[in-house]
């Protein structure tokens, strides 16, 4: 059994039409490979926005490189949506999900905040060496279509 790897985010609230940094492996470990040697294989994040107007989107991005960080390549998007019009806690405020990141030298995954400055950004982030739930079933197979264009496809084998 592996036990998650715990980041803590310390990188602040995102301006109106500001990006911020959730996680850098060139950062948290030495670029060119260490992040992939210790075997971390699942990125997992749970954000919760809001904002007073409640018309808050943002974007999240996870880029890989091959140079150490100093190309990033975009692997990953998922849009992230205000639910209401006020700061209190509500479901549909979390964005969470599991990337898987095991076949890159080195990840970062970034929130672009648009239309309305957040008035509450929460961050919760983690590392796997393992699938942390039953997202990946056992036959899942993952195969690169184009590596030219970082695509990667899926296929549940039956």
């Amino acid at each position: 059994m592996s036990y998650p790897t715990i980041i803590t985010y310390a990188g602040g609230t995102p301006t109106v039409t500001g990006t911020v940094t959730l996680f850098d492996s060139t950062v948290a470990f030495p670029p060119g490979g260490c992040f992939h040697l210790l075997g971390q294989q699942w990125f997992q994040y749970s954000i919760r926005t809001a904002s007073d107007g409640g018309t808050g989107t943002g974007t999240i991005t996870g880029s890989f490189s091959l140079d150490a960080g100093t190309t990033w390549r975009p692997f990953y998007t998922s849009s992230t949506a205000d639910a209401d019009d006020d700061d209190a806690a509500a479901t549909g405020d979390v964005t969470a999900d599991e990337v898987y990141v095991g076949l890159y030298k080195d990840v970062r995954f970034q929130f672009t905040n648009a239309t309305e400055a957040p008035t509450v950004f929460e961050v919760n982030l983690a590392l796997h060496c393992s699938k942390p739930t039953s997202k990946v079933t056992r036959g899942h197979v993952l195969h690169d279509n184009d590596a030219a264009a970082a695509d990667i496809a899926v296929n549940d084998a039956a």
